[in-house]
């Protein structure tokens, strides 16, 4: 067979692919689809079904894609070497660009479309998780409403309870306003002394005395790793499907405001480094780093078309 034959073959199969580790990773999820569709790759692929493997794979951004496509271009190239592809499907599969992805495959949140589907996203979790106290899921949520509104990693562990208002919060000196309920999810943490849990007995973990927002009952200032590891407890309530992680909502969030600039402006213009960088908050004047980004963008907007 020729997939053993080419996982054995140690001058010119698997063994010479340059990153082996991210070769198994990718051929983890070429394996699964081929599973799910019940076809090989060893028996050739449209252009459609190269596509929907690769969203089936779950690429969110542009920069991944080619490393996806090197793998199995690499495989392709083997079995046209040994006649048993036509050298037609090396083409086919070169014409698979970024622009051929959809991110509406209905099964897993790539984007966060707006501030309400993320909303319902934490608030779904939240109540799957039957916990006692559902306030043990206000520091993340908090997190992850900070994240939406533009927050840095840094600038939500370092993020105050004085910085909280009645109707939003202060990011330096900008005022943001929130909805009435995100509000209230806010004060309430900013004045919780804790949370209960149930374990053999109802038992309070009182947060420690802090001037800082997001704090445990350990620690008064949380770091990355603690803030990292809050939103993925959350996040594999709903086993992953909502993407309840700071990069997808802090993207979503720079990119949801861009798409409002963008209907709203007679002059928007992505090609121009310094304003590309002034709308998703990040330095763009790299042209290919521009490019990717924008490229991102573009899928983001699919949830609108």
């Amino acid at each position: 067979m020729i997939r053993k034959k080419f996982f054995e073959d140690s001058e010119n199969g698997y063994s010479s692919f340059a990153n082996l580790k991210v070769f198994d990773q990718v051929w983890k999820k070429v394996e699964a689809y081929e599973q799910e569709i019940g076809k090989s790759l060893d028996s050739g692929f449209t252009k459609e079904e190269f596509v929907a493997m690769f969203n089936s794979m779950r690429i969110r951004h542009t920069r991944t894609l080619p490393n996806h496509k090197a793998v199995v271009m690499f495989y392709i190239r083997y079995l046209i070497a040994h006649g048993v592809l036509p050298a037609e499907q090396e083409k086919i599969l070169a014409s698979v660009t970024v622009d051929d992805l959809s991110i509406k495959d209905g099964k897993h949140i790539y984007y966060h479309k707006n501030l309400a589907t993320l909303q319902a996203a934490i608030n779904d979790s939240v109540r799957s998780a039957d916990s006692y106290d559902d306030t043990l899921y206000d520091l993340p949520s908090a997190i992850l409403y900070l994240a939406w509104y533009g927050f840095t990693e840094d600038e939500i562990i370092n993020f105050r309870k004085d910085a909280v208002l009645e109707d939003g919060v202060m990011k330096g000196d900008e005022k943001i306003e929130m909805p009435y309920e995100i509000c209230r999810l806010f004060e309430r943490l900013r004045d919780a002394e804790g949370y209960y849990q149930q374990a053999r007995g109802l038992i309070f973990h009182k947060y420690m005395y802090s001037e800082y927002l997001i704090r445990t009952e350990r620690n008064p200032q949380i770091d990355l790793d603690n803030m990292r590891g809050m939103l993925y407890r959350l996040n594999a309530i709903a086993g992953r499907v909502y993407s309840l992680r700071y990069d997808v909502v802090y993207t979503s969030g720079i990119f949801y405001r861009a798409y409002r600039l963008e209907c709203e402006s007679s002059s928007f213009n992505l090609d121009d480094p310094e304003f590309a960088s002034k709308v998703f908050c990040e330095d763009l004047s790299n042209k290919a780093k521009r490019v990717a980004r924008v490229r991102d963008y573009k899928l983001y907007k699919q949830l609108f078309t």
